[in-house]
Formats: C-alpha cells, structure tokens, sequence
C-alpha cells in the first residue's frame, strides 16, 4: 500500500485554462500561468516521494492522456477527470484511490 497525492488540472490549452484570468493576461498568458503553476506543484511534491511511499495522481481535463504525459512526464499516472461537478470528481478519485488499497491520500 501507498500514499497518493491526487492533482486536479487542466491542459494548458489557451482559452480553455485559467479562463477568468483570460481578461487581464489573454489566454496564452493564462494558458502559460496555468502551465507554470502545475509544474511547480509537481516539482514541490518531488522530493517527498523519495523519503515516503508517494504516488502522484494526475485528474486532468482537456487533452489526452498522451498529451498530459508527454508535458508532465510518462512516470505519471493520469486518469482523465469523469463527469459531475468539482465535488463529484473529487469523489471519484478518492475513492478510486481507496478501491486500490491507497491507506492515505
């Protein structure tokens, strides 16, 4: 059993990411914010995963699962976000995780 950290992001296709941001940054700025934050996330969650059993999951919404794994890395698990609002994705995910035998998220 492990630890998994689940990560809800978007591809950071412009006018589909960082939308509300779109008016003040345009959308290949907001795309690029959104790009940026997720890289950084990921980058912070590294070093954790060499002193624990952590798995990262990524939900993502927009592109492919090829896409996502060719801009955050093929060692990453991604699982396309399913239907439903935030809370019901989130949901989803949790319990996919403890379905797995995952004992913290």
């Amino acid at each position: 059993m492990s630890e998994r950290l689940i990560l809800f992001t978007r591809y950071p296709e412009p006018g589909k990411a960082k939308t509300r941001l779109i008016p003040a940054l345009g959308a290949e700025a907001a795309a690029d914010l959104h790009r940026q934050m997720t890289e950084h996330t990921l980058a912070q969650v590294k070093p954790l995963q060499q002193s624990r059993p952590l798995t990262v999951e990524c939900w993502f919404a927009g592109g492919d699962r090829t896409q996502m794994q060719t801009w955050l890395g093929a060692d990453l698990v991604c699982q396309p976000q399913p239907d439903g609002d935030l809370g019901d994705r989130m949901a989803q995910a949790f319990q996919a995780a403890f379905d797995r035998g995952v004992k913290a998220t």
